[in-house]
């Protein structure tokens, strides 16, 4: 039902309404009924559900946060190696492309890279601050590269320049300032990809011996290799915090764990059967291992991403070990792209 009122409405509020006057043909009444379904919108989306406020936590975590890599493959493959400390050229060239895609764009200027640094200084990654300082010709640049943690630093910084000497930047490292915490790297523009890589070596260029981590634990690195590997280059998100937990964990479950704990506030052995499965869920969804878990009280259908056995093994494991946690036991019926779980005939509810 209508109602005629007379309103009264000062100068600076009708300025306020000039957008709405203009878009509703300078009916006054018509943009007072916009602005307020404009006003209800707003209202509606700040009050979103439970679960929505999960699901944007969960986002937050994996892209607002900075959480999210997109890991080149042929840099694991080179970490598995011995090689020279600078990897290869074009390992990076994978990731300028992705990064470029990401942010929307057909190509990523040196502009375009200063503005964004300096406007979110972690875009680039995480736990990790970046500023850029330009000279007026505009051909030679400073970026400062800060952080806690000194060793995390300074092989972020090898990998940055490596990144940025690859098309389109082409930036060439022509001094590095050192300090714990904080790396200064003057860097010029130049005319080749192989021009810029050759500063880079001469700057960072050592050898790095095979990691005793992997001699230790070949099986597990052999598994880790298989997942990296079925990606295929897909934008694959993987946190790196993640990434260097699995590597040090021996065991994907245990990182699992930690997410669940971190993202959802509780704990995987209080967790019930659909919480925790929903979980599980969400997050290998989002980390591109699964496409999605389908349950009821004693059989779990679990659909992988991945067609690669040794994946699907692995976060198979992964899925049984951490419903075991939690005093759920299931084992495995039919294993493959689509794997069915059923619970052990002693827990089967009556």
């Amino acid at each position: 039902m209508k109602e005629r009122k007379s309103i009264s409405i000062d100068r600076k509020d009708l300025e306020t309404l000039k957008p709405f006057l203009a878009s509703s043909g300078d009916n006054l009444s018509l943009a007072i009924r916009n602005l307020i379904e404009h006003y209800r919108s707003a209202n509606r989306i700040s009050t979103v559900t439970g679960d929505q406020q999960r699901l944007m936590m969960l986002r937050n975590q994996i892209i607002e946060e900075r959480i999210a890599v997109l890991v080149p493959v042929p840099l694991i493959k080179w970490l598995l190696r011995r090689m020279p400390g600078v990897p290869p050229l074009g390992t990076f060239r994978v990731l300028m492309e992705k990064y470029t895609r990401l942010l929307g764009k057909d190509s990523l200027s040196l502009r375009d890279y200063i503005e964004m640094v300096n406007a979110q200084s972690e875009i680039f990654g995480h736990r990790i601050q970046q500023h850029v300082e330009i000279a007026p010709d505009t051909k030679n640049l400073r970026i400062s590269f800060e952080a806690e943690d000194a060793d995390h630093l300074k092989g972020l910084v090898l990998n940055y320049s490596c990144m940025l000497a690859h098309h389109p930047l082409k930036l060439k490292t022509k001094k590095v300032d050192e300090s714990p915490n904080l790396i200064i790297v003057e860097f010029g523009t130049c005319d080749s990809e192989d021009e810029a890589y050759a500063s880079v070596i001469a700057n960072f260029g050592q050898n790095a011996v095979l990691y005793e981590e992997v001699s230790d634990n070949v099986r597990f690195w052999r598994t880790a290799a298989n997942i990296i590997r079925a990606d295929r280059h897909d934008c694959v998100i993987i946190s790196s915090d993640t990434l260097l937990a699995l590597m040090k964990s021996r065991d994907f479950s245990d990182e699992l764990y930690r997410l669940i704990s971190i993202i959802y506030c509780v704990s995987v052995e209080d967790c019930g059967y659909d919480e925790l499965l929903g979980h599980i869920n969400d997050l290998c969804s989002a980390n591109g291992l699964l496409t999605r878990i389908e349950h009821d009280q004693n059989e779990i259908k679990v659909y992988h991403k991945f067609g690669d056995a040794g994946v699907i093994q692995s976060v198979n494991d992964t899925i049984i070990r951490t419903l075991g946690t939690a005093g759920m036991r299931f084992m495995p019926k039919k294993e493959g792209k689509i794997t069915i779980l059923g619970r052990w005939a002693l827990d089967t509810e009556p």
